[in-house]
Formats: structure tokens, C-alpha cells, sequence
């Protein structure tokens, strides 16, 4: 199913739903559990956009590419800061990882000899046991993921920033979301889980800690005494 896209000014007001358009189902407790826990914008259009495009491609099963997304104009739109120059894919990313923390993605690396490409699947139960099952190597991943012919291996991500900051300090706030994701940008990620290692070893469960040791880090060089 494809759905015809005109980007729009913020500005502009949206002139309505039109009798007979074309239309997606989504999943009930996207509105009685998981909307009302999302407070960023970004990770708000990323959940929107990654539903949308896997009802396009034929239903929860579908994979996602993360071209795919970084590509796609209904993503890219909303994402650009008026008045920047920048493109918009560090939020796009920075959504990503937020859904991916959040556990309504899952997000995984097809591995062709030298070639890597990260896909996302919605959380799901059948999807999950799938996900395992590739990793595994029991079951062929979809040829949608193949770049040659034989099938890549199956790398499922490995936890990011965001979730083990959530396992180990504390829940994620939209402030502390767009700092971790701004350190992101800055610093290897092994730094911040090294970082947020030594947080929980010194019990200083806390981002000003973390990030003063990143600080530190960056000034003196990683290994040397604080």
C-alpha cells in the first residue's frame, strides 16, 4: 500500500481526513500503554513512521531498514529544526535508539562478509523468537536481508546507552535523553558504558557523574587517574 506525501509547512493547517482514504491498523496498546509513556518528539515519529512502513510492507512481521528510514521523507520532514542547516539524522537516530532503549524495537546487524546493514523489527513475541532463531542460525533470515547468495549472519544489537542507563541508574527523562544522545555524538560508546560502569562501582548513580568522567576522560586521556 503506498499513500501519496506532500511535505507541508509547520504552518500550514491540516485541511482533514478524507472519506475513503486509504488507512493502516495499529495495535490498541499503542494508545493505552506505550503513547502515553513517549515525551520525545523523536522517538514519537520514529514509533509512528516504523508502523507505518511495516502495515506497507505487509504487517508486524515486516523488517525495516535504517536507510530505509533515514531516507524516508515523512520521517525527514518533521525532523528538521527550522532555520539549521543541519540534516535531521541525528534525531532521526537518536529516536531509534530511544525506541530501541524503550523495547519497541528490536534492532539488529545482517552481516555479509564485509557488508553490514542494521534492521529493526517491532517487538514482538513471534518476532523476538524469530530474531533468536537467526541468530542462532536455525532458521534462514528473509531474502529481504541477503546481499548475496548466501544468507548474512545475524548480530542482535547489543544494549546501547540509553537502556543501560535505564538498567542501571535510573529512568530516562526527555532531558537526560537528549544529554545521553548529545554524549553520543561526543564520545565512543564504549566510553559510556565504561562510564556508566564506574558510576554504579563508585555508586554515583547519576548522568552529572557519568558525564564528569567522560569529561575527564576526553581532557587526560581514558585510563589516567581522575
Amino acid at each position: 500500500m503506498s499513500s501519496p506525501y506532500r511535505a507541508r509547512k509547520g504552518t500550514d493547517p491540516f485541511s482533514g481526513f478524507l472519506e475513503g482514504d486509504a488507512s493502516i491498523s495499529l495495535p490498541a496498546i499503542l494508545f493505552d500503554d506505550l503513547l502515553p509513556r513517549i515525551t520525545s518528539i523523536e522517538e514519537l515519529h520514529v514509533t509512528l513512521n516504523v508502523l507505518h512502513m511495516v502495515q506497507e510492507h505487509g504487517g508486524l512481521e515486516a523488517p525495516v531498514a535504517e536507510a530505509a528510514l533515514l531516507r524516508d521523507q515523512r520521517l525527514r520532514q518533521p525532523m528538521k529544526v527550522p532555520g539549521s542547516p543541519r540534516e535531521p539524522d541525528r534525531r532521526i537516530r537518536l529516536g531509534l535508539d530511544l525506541a530501541v532503549a524503550r523495547g519497541t524495537l528490536l534492532r539488529f546487524a545482517a552481516i555479509s562478509g564485509r557488508n553490514e546493514t542494521v534492521w529493526y523489527y517491532v517487538n514482538t513475541g513471534g518476532n523476538r523468537s524469530l530474531l533468536a532463531a537467526m541468530t542462532r542460525g536455525s532458521v534462514a533470515p528473509p531474502r529481504i536481508l541477503w546481499q548475496g547468495a548466501k544468507p548474512p549472519e545475524i548480530t542482535p544489537e547489543l544494549p546501547n546507552a540509553f537502556r543501560l542507563y535505564e538498567q542501571n541508574i535510573g529512568p530516562l527523562t526527555p532531558l537526560l535523553a537528549d544529554q545521553i544522545g548529545r554524549a553520543i555524538e561526543d564520545y565512543p560508546a564504549e566510553w559510556i558504558e565504561e562510564a556508566i560502569g564506574e558510576a554504579v562501582a563508585y555508586n554515583r548513580r547519576s548522568w552529572r557523574y557519568i558525564s564528569r568522567i567522560l569529561e575527564n576522560w576526553s581532557v587526560q586521556g581514558k585510563g589516567d587517574p581522575e
